[in-house]
């Protein structure tokens, strides 16, 4: 079920599309007059948006909507979007999608010019195939009906008027001259033919298209996915026509965030969106203050697609999935710990009054015993804090228990209870909530972790009227932590500079874990992430390679770990008057050293700090010692 999008039915794949992921279209003002660039890493739902615009899905979207409440909220949306009318469907979608063979063109390409007949034939035959599609006619033995006719210019490609059957032998003559070329090169010297222009844009946007019924007057929009196939002079051509073209249709362009440079990767302008003014990168679309749209965006996939398993049918999936802790199983190793914290506070606190008032309070045996674990480990942390402080005030005056209160916001019972569970082996991360946390808002990350937890819950499903238990919060976490650890040892196999980039990770990991687990907590709830100063990042983003030699392999690495969503930049963090940029490690990466899923927690790190690190990995973290004042 998490298997490409391309290889599932259509009639399946509008039944299990996910409504939230339109959210995307209310940023744009028209969207079907706009040049748009969707950009994410692998999984981030590009290909799926795209395919939803094309003719097909949205008539059966419109079809299959009184039948499917969840279709019926697509068609709603869509309609509000314009795509869909009173009469259906009014907006005719083509999709093409790039392969590696225009790459291969490149080495013998000179000035693209076979790019762009290839281009051409191709835009020609996706707007043919949409066509027959919404008239629901046969491709291409239908094509004769249709009719097609625009305007031109001098020494245009593409014929002036022909029938739908005229203009797709047109195509096949392209493509099979195409093929010949390609098996005859010897040299870029033996290369004939190929397009000045790249007319295919503008006939697709003003070629007037007729059938039996009339001309057919409907929005169009030129679908292209996989951008990121594509050679660097490939896409930078491409790009700069079509932004400049302003024609009169819509133009979503799908792509990887790998085809980006480094330029575009690690600087303000791309971070901030500025390059072009529609421009959507997908995970930080879904970040921050979506992120509750995001979640239930990737709840409704999850349950369209358990509700279609075999053996699942009609079953929920979330109630399944366990919120509460098993505390029986945990009495024995918590009554330990609660024994330990205790005997370690009143060390702490000393025979003085100060913390009589805390430890009265930690005391009374209110709450289960998790709860109860809990207050103490808060507890030494605070006074840890406190006794610090005091050492260098010489404020020996009895605390109030109101102090205590006040004390334990800003993260702190966040950072106690993870140190606490932690230490018993408690489980971290279980429930709907840590679900969607760990997917660091990619689709297709959600679905690998929900995924493992599906399998395990449809397992243990016998008889089709059985209910199953809920899967346990200690299951699910050792779920999670499996997937974790599965990405993390496909990493090498993934990345450009694989063993280089796992090495950084290991430190920056690492690193933050100490940083973590320092006993004060002083970065509540704990650290995920590290910064460099936006001059550092200046430097290596707009230096010449030969100005910065030392530090280019830095820059590759840290550009590759961006463009898989492996570190996830965010810009204008501010301390003691400097800027920074931060990249926060991808939340299965927390999940994989044990690191709390919060943000916020980042540690300044130097450009030579983190060339040592992609160089010696997790042993070049010191362990670091806090120093106490005595």
């Amino acid at each position: 079920m998490r298997a490409s999008q391309r290889s599932t039915s259509d009639d399946e794949f509008v039944r299990l599309f996910g409504v939230g992921a339109l959210e995307v279209m209310k940023s744009f003002e028209d969207p079907w007059n706009s040049v748009v660039f969707l950009r994410s890493a692998p999984g981030g739902g590009k290909t799926t948006f795209l395919r939803i615009l094309t003719p097909r899905p949205l008539k059966l979207t419109e079809n299959l909507a009184d039948q499917h409440p969840h279709v019926k909220a697509t068609r709603d949306a869509l309609k509000e979007a314009g795509a869909i009318g009173s009469d259906g469907p009014q907006l005719l979608g083509a999709m093409v999608s790039f392969t590696s063979e225009y790459k291969e063109l490149s080495a013998f390409d000179r000035g693209n010019v076979l790019f762009r007949e290839l281009l051409n034939s191709r835009i020609v035959v996706a707007t043919l195939r949409s066509v027959s599609e919404r008239a629901e006619r046969r491709f291409p033995d239908d094509l004769g009906q249709f009719e097609f006719e625009w305007e031109p210019e001098s020494d245009a490609t593409i014929p002036g008027r022909a029938t739908g059957s005229e203009l797709f032998e047109w195509a096949s003559r392209i493509e099979r001259d195409f093929y010949d070329r390609m098996d005859d090169l010897g040299s870029p010297a033996s290369i004939k033919g190929g397009h000045a222009r790249l007319d295919g844009l503008k006939w697709f946007a003003h070629v007037c298209i007729k059938d039996s019924q009339g001309e057919i007057n409907v929005k169009r929009v030129l679908l292209m996915d996989e951008l990121q196939t594509l050679s660097s002079p490939q896409r930078a051509s491409l790009i700069e026509f079509v932004t400049n073209a302003r024609e009169q249709c819509g133009v979503w362009i799908a792509e990887r965030l790998e085809a980006l440079t480094h330029k575009d990767l690690l600087s303000e302008g791309a971070l901030r969106n500025r390059d072009y003014s529609n421009v959507v990168q997908l995970e930080e679309r879904w970040s921050g203050q979506r992120a509750k749209t995001y979640t239930r965006f990737v709840e409704t996939i999850a349950n369209l697609r358990a509700a279609k398993a075999d053996g699942f049918e009609q079953r929920e999936l979330f109630p399944l999935i366990g919120e509460t802790d098993d505390i029986p199983s945990l009495e024995a190793v918590l009554n330990d710990r609660i024994a330990e914290l205790e005997s370690e506070v009143l060390k702490m606190a000393g025979p003085g009054p100060r913390y009589s008032d805390w430890v009265a309070a930690a005391r009374v045996p209110e709450g289960d015993l998790l709860e109860r674990a809990f207050r103490w480990q808060l507890l030494k942390i605070l006074i840890i804090r406190d006794t610090r402080r005091v050492q260098t005030s010489f404020d020996f005056d009895a605390l109030p228990l109101e102090e205590f209160g006040a004390r334990s916001r800003s993260g702190t019972d966040r950072a106690a209870e993870h140190f606490l569970r932690t230490d018993v082996g408690a489980p971290i991360y279980f429930g709907r909530e840590a679900l969607s946390a760990v997917s660091s808002s990619n689709v297709d990350q959600y679905l690998e972790v929900a995924g493992a937890l599906f399998e395990e819950i449809s397992a243990k499903i016998r008889f089709p009227r059985e209910q199953p238990v809920p899967l346990s919060a200690v299951r699910q976490d050792a779920l999670i932590r499996g997937v974790a650890k599965d990405r993390w040892e496909g990493l090498q196999r993934r990345l450009p500079r694989g063993v280089e980039a796992r090495r950084l990770l290991e430190a920056i990991g690492e690193y933050c874990r100490q940083q973590t687990f320092r006993s004060s907590a002083p970065y509540s709830p704990g650290v995920t992430g590290i910064a460099i100063t936006m001059s550092d990042r200046k430097l290596i983003i707009d230096s010449d390679d030969a100005e910065i030699p030392h530090l280019i392999r830095l820059r590759d690495v840290l550009t590759s770990l961006v463009s898989h969503n492996l570190l996830m930049p965010r810009l204008d963090h501010q301390n003691n008057g400097r800027d920074y940029v931060v990249f926060y490690l991808n939340r299965l990466l927390c999940v994989h050293f044990g690191l709390p899923l919060g943000y916020g927690g980042w540690r300044h790190q130097s450009l030579k700090t983190l060339l040592h690190w992609q160089e010696s990995g997790a042993k070049a973290i010191a362990v670091a010692e806090e120093a106490t004042l005595v």
